[in-house]
């Protein structure tokens, strides 16, 4: 194993810096077009991925979230009307919750999806070759736990 040096600790403050300032820029474009944080959208995001319904574990781990925070924006989606839970029975459990995209919100993802697309396309894909991203993905599936 490599040790940890002067290089690797800025590569990790210069990953974590990046990422931070990245984030911030696309959450500033959706909030400014949509008053929707990207935090929501990301939420919206993973249903829509999911095919519009999924356990909140399910979401948790796609978004890793600790699923605390996610019930949070769980509860703010549902008073916008864009999510709704709806209990099913699992195995006998009756407790098993299962997160549904709203028809209301499936159309604010897609409309949204446009701007959430635009500013990635700014600020992350116009910096990046076809090489680029092949090796910028294959450090980030080394690390992805």
């Amino acid at each position: 194993m490599p040790r940890l040096d002067a290089a690797r600790v800025d590569a990790w403050r210069a990953l974590q810096s990046v990422s931070a300032e990245l984030v911030r820029r696309i959450d500033e474009a959706l909030t400014a077009e949509w008053d929707v944080p990207l935090g929501w959208f990301d939420v919206l995001a993973a249903l829509a991925r999911a095919g519009g319904a999924a356990r909140p574990s399910d979401l948790a781990a796609d978004l890793r979230l600790v699923r605390s925070s996610l019930s949070r924006r769980l509860d703010r989606l549902e008073e916008e009307g864009w999510v709704a839970r709806r209990r099913e029975e699992s195995d006998g459990d009756h407790r098993a919750v299962v997160v549904l995209l709203t028809r209301r919100g499936r159309a604010l993802w897609r409309e949204m999806n446009v701007t959430y697309r635009r500013a990635v396309q700014t600020h992350v894909s116009t910096h990046l070759s076809d090489a680029d991203v092949a090796a910028l993905t294959r450090v980030l599936t080394t690390l992805a736990p």
